[in-house]
C-alpha cells in the first residue's frame, strides 16, 4: 500500500529549487555616460558541456536532456523549449502552455513555478547565452589591451561582432540571435543613443575603445554611428541565423561574413562626417 500524502502536500517531499532574487548591479551614473562609465563586471561562466556532447534523448522537433524530476532538467527542458518557440513564432506570439507542452511538462505552472513568468523565461534565456559571448569577449580585449592595440579601430570592431556571431555556430545560439531583435524592439530603446546602464562589462569596455579612436567625430554623431553599428551587427546577424534555419543559400562563407561585417562596421564608423543643419531633407 502507498503511504498516505496530505491534501495539498506533494508526494515524497520532493521540492523545487528555491526561488530566487536576481540581484543586477546598478551602474553608478556618470555624466559622460556609458562611453566613459564602466559598467558592471559579467561574471557568469559558460554552462559546462554535458559528458558525450548533446542533450540526451530527443523529444519533439529539438534535442532536449533526459526525462527526470530533477527540477535543473525541468528548467533546462523549459529554457530550450522557449528558445526554440521564440525564435520561431515570436516572443508574442508564443504562449506559456506552448512552452510547457514542448518541454514535456505536465504541470501547467512549470513554466511560473521556475522563471515567474514568460518575461522572466525570456530573461533567462538571453543570460544564458550572454556568459559564454563576454567570456570570448573578454578573453579578445585582454589581448588587445596587453598589445596596446586599443587604438585599432578594426581591432575593436572584431571584439564586439566577432563573439556574438560565434553563436551562429549551433542551433541553440542561433535561436539566441534571432530573439535579440524581438528583444530590442519590445524594449523601445532609444534610436540612435546606448542607454547608460547598457550591457555588462565587456560590451562596455569595446565601446570606450571604439568611442576613443573616433575623435575627430562630434560626440553626438560618434554615439548615433557607435549605436546604429550595434543594430547594423544584431540584425544581420540574426538574418544569417535566419538564413541557416530556413536552408536559405548563404553567399559567403561563415569566415568571411563575418570579415566582412567588420569592414562594413569600420566603414561606417569612419566615414567623414558631413554637414548638416536644422532643416529636415524633406522639407528643403
Amino acid at each position: 500500500m502507498s503511504p498516505s500524502v496530505a491534501p495539498g502536500r506533494r508526494p515524497r517531499g520532493r521540492s523545487g529549487p528555491e526561488r530566487r532574487r536576481r540581484s543586477t548591479p546598478t551602474p553608478v551614473p556618470e555624466p559622460d555616460g556609458i562611453l566613459a562609465a564602466p559598467g558592471p563586471v559579467f561574471k557568469a561562466r559558460p554552462p559546462a558541456p554535458r559528458p558525450g556532447g548533446g542533450y540526451g534523448r530527443a523529444h519533439g522537433p529539438i534535442p532536449f536532456a533526459r526525462m527526470g524530476r530533477n527540477a535543473a532538467v525541468t528548467r533546462e527542458r523549459l529554457l530550450h523549449a522557449g528558445a526554440h518557440l521564440f525564435a520561431r513564432h515570436g516572443v508574442d506570439g508564443v504562449r506559456v502552455r506552448e512552452v510547457n507542452q514542448l518541454a514535456g511538462q505536465r504541470n501547467s505552472s512549470a513554466l511560473h513555478y521556475h522563471f515567474g513568468s514568460r518575461d522572466g523565461l525570456l530573461d533567462a534565456i538571453l543570460a544564458l547565452h550572454r556568459a559564454p559571448i563576454e567570456t570570448r569577449r573578454a578573453v579578445m580585449l585582454d589581448a588587445l589591451e596587453a598589445t596596446g592595440r586599443t587604438g585599432d579601430l578594426h581591432a575593436v570592431v572584431e571584439t564586439i561582432i566577432v563573439p556574438f556571431a560565434g553563436e551562429l555556430a549551433t542551433e541553440a545560439g542561433r535561436d539566441y540571435l534571432r530573439i535579440l531583435p524581438q528583444v530590442t524592439a519590445r524594449r523601445s530603446l532609444p534610436a540612435g543613443r546606448i542607454p547608460s546602464d547598457f550591457g555588462p562589462d565587456g560590451i562596455r569596455r569595446s565601446l570606450r575603445h571604439a568611442n576613443q579612436c573616433l575623435p575627430a567625430l562630434d560626440p553626438t554623431v560618434r554615439e548615433d554611428r557607435l549605436a546604429n553599428v550595434l543594430d547594423f551587427m544584431t540584425y544581420t546577424i540574426a538574418r544569417r541565423a535566419n538564413d541557416i534555419e530556413q536552408g536559405a543559400p548563404l553567399r559567403l562563407p561563415e569566415e568571411a561574413f563575418i570579415a566582412n561585417l567588420v569592414d562594413m562596421a569600420v566603414g561606417a564608423l569612419r566615414a567623414p562626417e558631413g554637414r548638416f543643419d536644422d532643416r529636415s531633407p524633406t522639407t528643403r
